[in-house]
């Protein structure tokens, strides 16, 4: 399989690299009260792993992150080589992704997953699938984008906004997620949370734009009894 570092992945690991450099993606894991310190983490969807080298300045017993898209993956490692000195916690980088992750149930006290829910084709799966591989009483951190996050493109794309409220408008009905970047409603999300028996604890809005959320985050904690099934 051939790694080629588009312009694309070259401006994502920049930017990425660039919020941990400043401290962004830290305050991000603060805002939400999270610290990984001996625990078992999991970083779903961890691109070039920036926010892996934040969480292991804790010093976690493990971690781990995981992505689909190769090309990260193998410059993550590099960048990851780069940004992190001992004692912390040196993470494993592994090919995977939601609806679907290679790790047993109940294994991990922490898992985090940022930026990922607009992609997954189904939020109810994707987030039962998390919920599994949570231990009881463990940790799960989410983020995705509101119904501001499209303003922000308004200036530079006349399509791309369109097209996001239209996918939106297409999952609202349908169910079905007809792009990337599917616009989510954080209440909602939450329902679905609590309907599984993982309930949210925190939830922070980072940006709002005209009024309306750019980005949303959440921290739910996994209730120590089985959750429910969804059928």
């Amino acid at each position: 399989m051939e790694n080629r570092l588009t312009k694309w992945h070259d401006a994502y690991i920049q930017n990425a690299y660039h919020e941990l450099k400043h401290g962004t993606t830290r305050k991000q894991l603060e805002t939400l009260n999270i610290n990984a310190t001996g625990k078992r983490v999991l970083d779903v969807g961890c691109g070039p792993g920036n926010l892996l080298v934040a969480l292991s300045t804790d010093a976690p017993e493990l971690l781990i992150g995981v992505d689909i898209d190769e090309t990260f993956l193998v410059f993550g490692r590099s960048q990851i080589q780069k940004s992190i000195a001992p004692p912390s916690a040196v993470p494993t980088l592994l090919r995977a992704s939601l609806p679907t992750l290679p790790f047993a149930d109940e294994t991990f006290d922490l898992v985090t997953c940022f930026l990922v829910m607009p992609h997954v084709p189904d939020d109810t799966v994707a987030l039962t699938e998390l919920a599994r591989v949570l231990k009881p009483g463990g940790t799960l951190a989410i983020s995705g984008h509101g119904l501001g996050f499209p303003l922000r493109y308004l200036k530079r794309f006349r399509l791309k906004p369109l097209q996001m409220y239209l996918a939106s408008l297409i999952y609202r009905c349908t169910g079905k997620k007809w792009i990337r970047n599917t616009l989510q409603n954080d209440r909602k999300i939450c329902d679905l949370l609590e309907s599984i028996g993982v309930v949210p604890a925190v939830r922070h809005y980072n940006q709002k734009i005209l009024g309306c959320v750019a980005t949303y985050w959440v921290k739910a904690i996994k209730n120590d009894t089985n959750p429910k099934t969804m059928q």
